[in-house]
């Protein structure tokens, strides 16, 4: 009889000792893929932070471009300054500045040579 319960417990303890090994491999796993997606969320948040610069960069050269064309059309003398004014402002206030930017340039830059034709300046009558 004791020979039986020692058998037992050493096949009980065998049985712990497999136990313990798959719950050791089931943690080496899972740390595996932790640490695989750690790699994987910071690749993704690295593109994320280079695509946010990059459009950035964009819509900064949009809005100084936006400014350059602002001032070309206050020196302007032509019919539809005020209708391109409220244009050039409204597209920058609903976010498609760009549109308007592209628009003002093939419309009426490129159109007249892009030489910007300044106003005639006010003569004072001499006396």
């Amino acid at each position: 009889m004791l020979f039986t319960l020692l058998a037992q417990s050493t096949q009980e303890l065998q049985d712990l000792q497999n136990s313990a090994q798959q719950a050791q491999d089931a943690l080496n796993q899972a740390t595996a893929n932790a640490a695989t997606a750690a790699k994987v969320g910071l690749t993704l948040g690295a593109g994320l932070l280079a695509f946010i610069w990059i459009y950035s960069l964009i819509c900064l050269a949009f809005l100084v471009w936006w400014i350059i064309l602002i001032i070309d059309l206050s020196k302007r003398d032509f019919p539809e300054k005020t209708t391109w004014m409220v244009i050039m402002i409204v597209g920058l206030v609903i976010g498609l500045i760009w549109l308007v930017d592209l628009l003002y340039y093939f419309m009426v830059v490129k159109k007249t040579n892009g030489g910007a034709k300044p106003a005639t300046p006010a003569t004072e009558e001499k006396k």
